[in-house]
C-alpha cells in the first residue's frame, strides 16, 4: 500500500508548487562543516532555519550539507544563488583554518576578500590583537562588496558581530545559540515576503493505509493546498498525523473541513490528547 501513498504525496506537492510557483519566495540552506558529514555533530541549524524562514512566508526548497572545501562551497553557493531568492549559509565563520565561508562566498561571486575596518575594530577588541595577519583577525576579512547588518529594528539590541551578506546570500555562524541570535536580529530585513503559510492538522488512530482513498479525494479536489501524511510507529496515542497547508487561510480551512467530514469519527484522536514524542 506504500506506492499509492508516495504517488499521493508527490501529486499533492506538485499541485501545490505549481499553483504558487509565480508568487512565492524561495530559499535554499547550505550547512557547512566537516563535523556534520562525519556524524560528530548533529545538525539542528537547518531545522531551526527552515521553521523560521517558513514563518516568514518563504518556502525552503533545498538543504545541502557541504564539507570545509572552498571550491565545493563556492560552487554550491553559485547554484543556489541562481535558483532561489534567498540563500542562507550556516557554519564556517570563525578564526580557525576550517572557517572558509567568507572565502567561498567571495569566490562564488568573484569577489576578493578585503579587510573591513568595522570588523577590524571588533576583532581587535574581542581577540586583543592588532596584528591583521593573526587568526583573530580572520573574521575581519570579507568579500569586497559584502554588507554588514547589526540589527533590523531600532528597538533591538545590536549584535557584537554583525551578519555578513553578499547579494542574496546571508552568512550565519554554525554555533546554534549564535545562529539563532543573529538570525532573529536580521530576519526581518532579509525575508519580506507578503505570503504566510496556514496549516491545520489532525491525528488518527488508524494507519495511513486505511485512509488513502480519502486523502486522494481531498488532494484532487483541492489543488491549491498541500496535504501531508506522516505515519508514527510505536506511539500509544496515534498512528498517523495529517496536515493541510496553503498560502490562503480560507483554502486551508475549506480543505481541512472536507477532510474531517470524510474521515470516520472513530478514526480521529480528540484534541488535547496528543503528546508528541
Amino acid at each position: 500500500m506504500a506506492l499509492p501513498n508516495i504517488i499521493l504525496r508527490n501529486l499533492s506537492t506538485k499541485q501545490f508548487f505549481n499553483h504558487f510557483a509565480r508568487t512565492i519566495s524561495t530559499a535554499g540552506i547550505i550547512v557547512i562543516g566537516d563535523e556534520i558529514l562525519r556524524g560528530q555533530i548533529q545538525d539542528t541549524n537547518s531545522q531551526y532555519l527552515t521553521q523560521e524562514i517558513r514563518k516568514m512566508g518563504v518556502l525552503v526548497k533545498k538543504i545541502s550539507v557541504i564539507g570545509d572545501v572552498v571550491h565545493e562551497v563556492a560552487e554550491e553557493v553559485r547554484i543556489f544563488s541562481t535558483k532561489y531568492h534567498h540563500v542562507v549559509t550556516a557554519g564556517g565563520i570563525g578564526p580557525t583554518h576550517d572557517d572558509i565561508t567568507y572565502e567561498a562566498v567571495g569566490l562564488a561571486f568573484s569577489q576578493p576578500l578585503i579587510l573591513n575596518q568595522t570588523l577590524k575594530e571588533i576583532c581587535q577588541k574581542f581577540y586583543k590583537t592588532t596584528d591583521v595577519k593573526s587568526p583573530g583577525m580572520k573574521m575581519a576579512y570579507i568579500p569586497q562588496q559584502a554588507k554588514l547588518l547589526f540589527k533590523h529594528s531600532a528597538f533591538e539590541e545590536p549584535m557584537l558581530y554583525p551578519n555578513v551578506s553578499l547579494n542574496n546570500v546571508y552568512m550565519f555562524p554554525g554555533i546554534p545559540e549564535l545562529l539563532k541570535k543573529s538570525f532573529n536580529c536580521v530576519k526581518g530585513a532579509y525575508f519580506k515576503s507578503p505570503e504566510r503559510f496556514f496549516m491545520k492538522s489532525v491525528y488518527l488512530k488508524v494507519p495511513e493505509s486505511q485512509i488513502i482513498e480519502i486523502l486522494e479525494k481531498v488532494v484532487k479536489e483541492n489543488p491549491e493546498v498541500q496535504v501531508g501524511s506522516y505515519p508514527k510507529l510505536f506511539h500509544d496515542q496515534y498512528k498517523v498525523k495529517l496536515t493541510v497547508e496553503s498560502l490562503n487561510e480560507n483554502n486551508t480551512k475549506a480543505a481541512f473541513e472536507k477532510l474531517i467530514a470524510l474521515l470516520p469519527k472513530e478514526y480521529i484522536v480528540e484534541e488535547g490528547e496528543i503528546k508528541e514524542k
